[in-house]
């Protein structure tokens, strides 16, 4: 072989094995922001690690003890079977309200909105996700799965209580389930939805919070991010839309966020509020972060003086 074209075949062969090296280091970046996002064994993208029944020890778990309370369980669309907290020490009221959690939440963590709902005469079905509590599941879909989920609980509540009137609340990743299933067929018990600190995309929020916990721009690793996903959630982030689902909704929604969010941009919350086609109402909590809603002093009263206003 000559030496012209020895060199030109150590040549072809370095471009082969640097593009080879960029493919394969591309599709490692892209699996490990899969994992950290939707694996819920592995995600590191919340600011505080899942709660578990520990929380039964916390302040405010005699409550709980003392209370009419039942685990529910149901199969979901793809096999997991699914928990629940069920309270219902008011058997003589229609109001209901379904509280789903969120990332890497279970049901326990809405400890303190479950009192006060009880307080205010509402009986609750609250909500383990996929993946958290005593629910099935090892993949989380940022609010997509989950939205079916909810779904399949707000039917069997409407069967075991025909009377119920429901109010819907899920806060940031469960207030994205909560818009995402407005827009899909809601029975006529379904009242009012509540979310906070929810999110407008889940492609845009995976972005945001990528670029936030790693140094390497993160949008053009979405289409290979989408491929895990459809291999491994059999969905894909292209198809789907929660601002679409709220162009659907005729359910009342109020939107709750935190002024100084550094999770969901409140931005995010203003493009939910003029995408939804039912009546919204869009309230900012001042001087007030991400998860932190909860402990500012209107937050109950906003929250249950919209769903009784929706419900009567």
């Amino acid at each position: 072989m000559s030496k012209k074209k020895s060199l030109g075949t150590s040549i072809l062969k370095a471009a082969f094995g640097t593009a080879a090296a960029g493919a394969a280091a591309y599709s490692s970046y892209a699996y490990y922001i899969f994992r950290q996002a939707f694996d819920s064994a592995h995600s590191r993208f919340h600011p505080n690690g899942p709660v578990s029944d520990s929380l039964m020890l916390a302040e405010g778990s005699d409550w709980l003890r003392e209370s009419v309370r039942t685990d529910d369980y149901l199969q979901s669309y793809d096999g997991l079977t699914l928990h629940a907290v069920r309270v219902e020490n008011h058997p003589d009221s229609s109001l209901w309200m379904i509280m789903v959690p969120g990332f890497h939440r279970c049901a326990l963590d809405l400890l303190h909105l479950m009192r006060e709902a009880d307080a205010r005469g509402f009986n609750m079905l609250v909500l383990d996700p996929r993946g958290s509590g005593q629910s099935q599941g090892r993949f989380t879909g940022l609010g997509w799965p989950e939205h079916y989920d909810l779904i399949s609980w707000v039917n069997y509540l409407v069967v075991l209580r025909p009377e119920a009137k429901i109010t819907l609340y899920g806060v940031d990743m469960g207030g994205n389930t909560v818009m995402n299933a407005l827009g899909d067929y809601m029975p006529a018990n379904v009242k009012a939805a509540v979310e906070e600190g929810g999110y407008s995309e889940i492609r845009e929020e995976l972005v945001f919070l990528a670029d936030k916990y790693t140094s390497i721009p993160t949008r053009p690793f979405l289409p290979a991010i989408d491929l895990f996903v459809k291999q491994f959630l059999h969905f894909s982030m292209k198809d789907i839309s929660t601002l679409r689902q709220l162009g659907q909704s005729e359910v009342p929604l109020l939107i709750l966020h935190g002024s100084d969010d550094v999770m969901v941009p409140e931005s995010m919350a203003e493009d939910c509020a003029r995408a939804c086609r039912s009546d919204t109402e869009l309230v900012v909590l001042s001087s007030t972060g991400f998860g932190g809603c909860r402990y500012h002093e209107d937050y109950a009263d906003v929250i249950f003086d919209f769903a009784k206003k929706h419900s009567s």
